[in-house]
C-alpha cells in the first residue's frame, strides 16, 4: 500500500470516528447533564445571567474563556434548550472517562496533527442549526494573563456558516463548596462574509476580555485593571 493510499485510509477512518459523535439524537447528552446536575450544584452553586441572549433557533457558536476543566459543564447547565457540542481533545475520548465525553457528544480533536475533518464535523452541526461550544484560547489558561491569544476556529466557523457568536465568560474561584461560579452570556452577533478574520478574532477577544473585567469576581488582577479604566474615563 503506497503512502497516498495510507493517508486516504487514515482520513476516512478519522472522518468516520468524528461523524459518529455528530448525532441528531440528544438523549445521551441530556441524560449525562441530568445525572451530574445535582453534583455540580452542590459543589459550585452555579448561576447564569443573560441566557436569553442565546438565539432560540439557527446555528450558534458559544465562545467562552477557559480557566478550569468544568467550564463546559456550567454552559450546559445554564442553557437547557439545545445540546451544546464542544470540541474537546481526543485524549479525553480515549481515556478512562472517555464514555462521559462520548455521551456528552463532544467532537474529538487530535492536537498532534492537522485535522480538517474536525471543522467539517463542526460545520455539519451548525448546518443542522445546532450549537457549538468553543474555547477560542485553545486550551486551559494557566497563566497570569486574563486571556490567552485566540485561535481562529470560532470566527472562521461563524463566518462560513452564517452562525451567531455568543461571547461568554465563567467567573469565580471554582472552589468546591466555598465559592459560586457565575456564567455571563453576551449579545449575539454575526460576522460578515467579507470581514477580515484577524480583525474579527481580535474583536471577539476584546469582547470576552471586557466581559471578564466587568463581571469577574475573586480575582485580584481585576482591581488594578478597573482602577486604570476608571482613571482613563475620568480624564
Amino acid at each position: 500500500m503506497d503512502n497516498g493510499t495510507v493517508m486516504e485510509a487514515e482520513k476516512i477512518n478519522e472522518r468516520e470516528f468524528i461523524q459518529k459523535y455528530v448525532k441528531k439524537d440528544e438523549r445521551s447528552y441530556r441524560l449525562i447533564r441530568g445525572f451530574f446536575y445535582p453534583v455540580v450544584w452542590i459543589l459550585f452553586h452555579p448561576k447564569a445571567y443573560h441566557v436569553d441572549n442565546i438565539p432560540e433557533d439557527g446555528p450558534v457558536i458559544i465562545a467562552v474563556n477557559h480557566r478550569q476543566a468544568p467550564d463546559p459543564v456550567f454552559i450546559a447547565f445554564a442553557y437547557k434548550k439545545r445540546a451544546v457540542r464542544y470540541l474537546a481533545a481526543k485524549k479525553f475520548h480515549d481515556g478512562f472517562f472517555g464514555f462521559l465525553f462520548r455521551m456528552a457528544q463532544t467532537i474529538p480533536v487530535d492536537r498532534s496533527r492537522h485535522t480538517p475533518e474536525v471543522m467539517e464535523a463542526a460545520d455539519e452541526v451548525l448546518q443542522r442549526n445546532g450549537v457549538i461550544g468553543i474555547f477560542p484560547e485553545g486550551t486551559r489558561n494557566r497563566t497570569q494573563d486574563i486571556l490567552l491569544p485566540f485561535k481562529f476556529g470560532a470566527v472562521a466557523l461563524a463566518q462560513k456558516n452564517d452562525a451567531y457568536i455568543v461571547p461568554c465568560v465563567n467567573v469565580g474561584k471554582y472552589t468546591p463548596f466555598l465559592s459560586r461560579v457565575e456564567t455571563y452570556f453576551g449579545k449575539p452577533y454575526k460576522i460578515d462574509k467579507d470581514a477580515d478574520l484577524k480583525e474579527e478574532n481580535e474583536k471577539l477577544r476584546n469582547i470576552i476580555y471586557d466581559m471578564y473585567v466587568e463581571y469577574g469576581k475573586e480575582d485580584e488582577r481585576l482591581e488594578k485593571i478597573r482602577a486604570e479604566r476608571s482613571s482613563e474615563e475620568a480624564m
